[in-house]
């Protein structure tokens, strides 16, 4: 079961709105450096923070323990505005551990809960879609931005169907983080329009790497659609 860590900026839109109306920029900046923030403390411990609509981040966090967890709810509680809750939960299915924290968050008022089990590897499907700087030179960088819009759109429902989640990475780089069990069954629908490197570990940052790494091969050498990098450590499928 890949672990899954969703951590709240709670009660964020009263922080808001308590700014006055000029406000954005506040609030942009201060999205931004948590944001920074998550990652890096994400990342120091091997895993990967993907954003959602900033006042909610979902954290790829197998093998960050209890003890851990806490240390980093400290670190973000210190630098956030507001009040930061924390659920981690391991699933089979990404999408069901994030429904379960939803759920926990709102019925309790506790600020940290982590719950122990079982984690399977993570698997990294790392996206991108072919020609796309070609099509802003032949149309204009917003017109290939709301291309790459609708491209997140179908990826994230298509992935949520196989109980999986998405997060976007920037460009036209779309990461989508499926169950262990049934990934492949999501690769044999890729659009032909797509290339996806997929990476497979116990560990969330070395499975971001080794699909970045399965990408920029097939990047260099077309003809593949997909391409999948199991972590050496993994029994070889």
């Amino acid at each position: 079961m890949p672990r899954i860590t969703v951590v709240e900026l709670y009660r964020y839109r009263e922080w808001t709105e308590s700014l006055g109306s000029d406000r954005e920029w506040i609030i942009q900046d201060q999205q931004t450096r948590f944001y920074n923030l998550l990652q890096k403390v994400s990342s120091k411990n091997n895993g990967f923070a993907i954003p959602l609509r900033y006042d909610y981040y979902i954290v790829l966090a197998n093998n960050i323990s209890r003890s851990v967890h806490e240390e980093i709810h400290t670190i973000l509680s210190s630098t956030s505005p507001v009040p930061v809750r924390i659920v981690s939960i391991p699933h089979p299915y990404p999408l069901t551990a994030q429904l379960l924290a939803t759920s926990i968050l709102a019925s309790t008022t506790k600020s940290f809960i982590y719950r122990g089990g079982v984690e399977d590897p993570v698997v990294i499907v790392h996206m991108d879609i072919d020609g796309i700087t070609q099509l802003t030179y032949e149309t204009s960088i917003y017109e290939s931005y709301v291309s790459i819009l609708e491209f997140l759109a179908n990826v994230a429902n298509t992935v949520l169907r196989y109980g999986g989640i998405t997060g976007y990475l920037g460009g036209d780089n779309i990461v989508a983080i499926l169950p262990y069990t049934i990934y492949r069954e999501y690769l044999e629908i890729l659009p032909d329009y797509v290339k996806a490197g997929v990476g497979v570990s116990e560990s969330p940052r070395k499975a971001l790497e080794l699909a970045t790494k399965a990408l920029d091969d097939i990047r260099r050498v077309r003809g593949k659609k997909y391409l999948i990098n199991l972590d050496a450590s993994l029994t070889q499928e």
